[in-house]
């Protein structure tokens, strides 16, 4: 690294605008000259100087439409960066998505997003991004107590939606549907973390009905043919049944999809995960009563803006590397207005260069709700907790931190689509 890009480097990683300032003065009375906009403190009009950058995705599946809204999230990012991209599909295959990411650097890609087949998949392509310096943010799986920190500065994030509050406001509107009591069919997508959560949530809220009662609890894979299937069976095994509750909006419709072939549109249900399809069943008022969308468009460019400025000399506080992606709880009343600001206009409702801490220092906006996750609550329970790295060790640090970082993106939430 020249003495230069070290000099950019240092600079990029002082907060204080006027510090930022004062060290250029220096620097350039030290004959030092460095390229227009490397101050990283200038104003958003002014030339910004970023290293070159190229980010990949590697996601599940085209086909699938959460997926597909997702990569239409990357690339509006990707393009408002003016950053190069490469989509990977793994096709729910873990042996592919490891091929695929050890082949990035050849493919010059110095950061990537990924959502895993599986939690355990996380550590090995963390360990390969630090190794061949890839800034890597992860997104919805990742082991219990395992963290960036465990692996290295390349390892910028992880980042999910919250999906114990998730499972708790669809499970509460759902219920409140059939005046809170019942048999609820429970369908279950792949044995993860984010189905578990889904789960906690759920019952959670069950918890505030006495008169629900939870059956059934098969797995549909996520996947809307095998929720059919599960739906088939659960039909037969249930046939008082009052609601479904299906771990995601594509097993929601298969299940759909049987209650109305056997007439039985009495028979209430709910999903998650904000599909454009989910939604304007929900916006009918009818049947399919609430989801809960993660913005799968903002989740993709978040991530991205957020390697962006890792790439650009940004390092993350402990507190920013584990964080919560705001979510909606979609109803009747809302569902339409949701559907047609995340999919249906021809731009997506995000300044994604906006939300960029390098290139908006003073004034980046998140444009969502956005907060930092605890480990000790995300994972409470769990077996592992003395694996949690080091850092988190000091108790009122870690809590002092915590609240700078919820409070510092709840100050810089200045505007959006669902401000």
């Amino acid at each position: 690294m020249s003495r230069e890009e070290d000099i950019v480097r240092t600079v990029s990683q002082i907060q204080d605008p006027m510090s930022r300032r004062v060290f250029m003065q220096l620097a350039a009375a030290a004959g030092i000259s460095l390229p227009m906009g490397t101050a990283l403190g200038m104003r958003a009009n002014q030339a910004f100087a970023a290293p070159t950058g190229k980010a990949a995705t590697c996601v599940a599946t085209l086909a699938n439409d959460y997926w597909a809204a997702f990569i239409k999230g990357f690339k509006a990012t990707s393009s408002a960066l003016k950053i190069d991209q490469v989509e990977l599909y793994h096709d729910n295959d873990a042996a592919r998505e490891i091929s695929q990411v050890r082949g990035l650097p050849t493919q010059g890609v110095n950061m990537l997003i990924n959502t895993v087949v599986a939690a355990g998949e996380v550590p090995m392509i963390a360990k390969l991004c630090q190794e061949n310096k890839v800034y890597y943010s992860a997104i919805w799986e990742i082991p219990a107590w395992y963290t960036p920190s465990d692996v290295g500065d390349y390892f910028v994030s992880y980042m999910t939606a919250n999906s114990v509050e998730a499972g708790y406001q669809v499970g509460k509107e759902l219920f409140k549907s059939i005046g809170g009591e019942g048999e609820v069919v429970h369908i279950k997508g792949l044995a993860t973390p984010t189905d578990d959560a889904r789960t906690a949530g759920m019952m959670k809220a069950a918890a505030e009905f006495p008169g629900i009662k939870v059956v059934g609890g098969l797995r549909g894979d996520w996947v809307r043919e095998k929720a059919r299937t599960v739906m088939l069976s659960m039909v037969t095994a249930y046939p008082n049944m009052k609601a479904v509750f299906a771990q995601n909006d594509s097993m929601a419709l298969g299940a759909l999809s049987v209650l109305k072939e056997r007439n039985l549109t009495n028979v209430k249900i709910a999903g998650i995960d904000g599909l454009s399809e989910g939604l304007q069943e929900v916006a009918k008022g009818g049947q399919f009563v609430a989801t809960n969308t993660s913005l799968a468009p903002y989740q993709a460019g978040f991530a991205a803006v957020m390697l962006f400025d890792a790439l650009n000399g940004w390092k993350p506080t402990l507190a920013e590397r584990l964080l919560y992606t705001g979510s909606l709880t979609a109803t009747g009343e809302t569902a339409a207005s949701i559907d047609e600001k995340v999919y249906k206009g021809a731009e997506l409702p995000f300044d994604f260069a906006k939300m960029s801490r390098t290139l908006n220092p003073d004034n980046w906006d998140p444009q969502n709700n956005i907060y930092p996750i605890d480990p000790a609550t995300q994972w409470a329970g769990q077996e592992g907790q003395d694996k949690l790295n080091a850092a988190y060790g000091d108790a009122a640090k870690w809590k002092a931190e915590f609240d700078a970082v919820t409070k510092l993106y709840a100050d810089h939430y200045k505007s959006g689509p669902f401000k």
